[in-house]
């Protein structure tokens, strides 16, 4: 893994995922898309900031990962794929930024201000 930037586009992913040995994620050797890939870290990022001090934060990043059925190998593989290619990086962390706020509940320029949390992710 590469660190190519000095903005930390590509330091972040590799930041999040080398924190999932952490947490006991083998290998499956199934390749991962870009779109679980957004999902993943978005609610893995998300944990990391909401638990980040509290014995909580491994067993939600573990039912994160289970709950996509990803294995912290295959985004170590993602970023070593995708990780020299920082115009890709930097797209797909604004994805990750965007559904972090939905996870947030903050409103997204799409939605309506009085639409619940449940039904803005339902109307995706």
């Amino acid at each position: 893994m590469k660190r190519t930037r000095g903005d930390g586009a590509v330091v972040k992913p590799i930041m999040i995922v080398a924190g999932l040995v952490a947490v006991g994620c083998g290998g499956s050797g199934a390749v991962l898309d870009e779109d679980a890939y957004v999902q993943v870290m978005a609610r893995l990022s998300w944990a990391r900031a909401k638990y980040a001090d509290t014995a909580e934060g491994d067993s939600v990043r573990a039912a994160a990962l289970a709950e996509h059925g990803v294995t912290g190998q295959q985004l170590e593989d993602f970023v070593a794929r995708f990780g020299d290619d920082p115009g890709r990086m930097h797209r797909l962390w604004e994805e990750i930024r965007l559904e972090v706020e939905v996870l947030d509940g903050v409103p997204q320029p799409e939605s309506q201000v009085g639409t619940p949390d449940a039904e803005r992710r339902d109307s995706r």
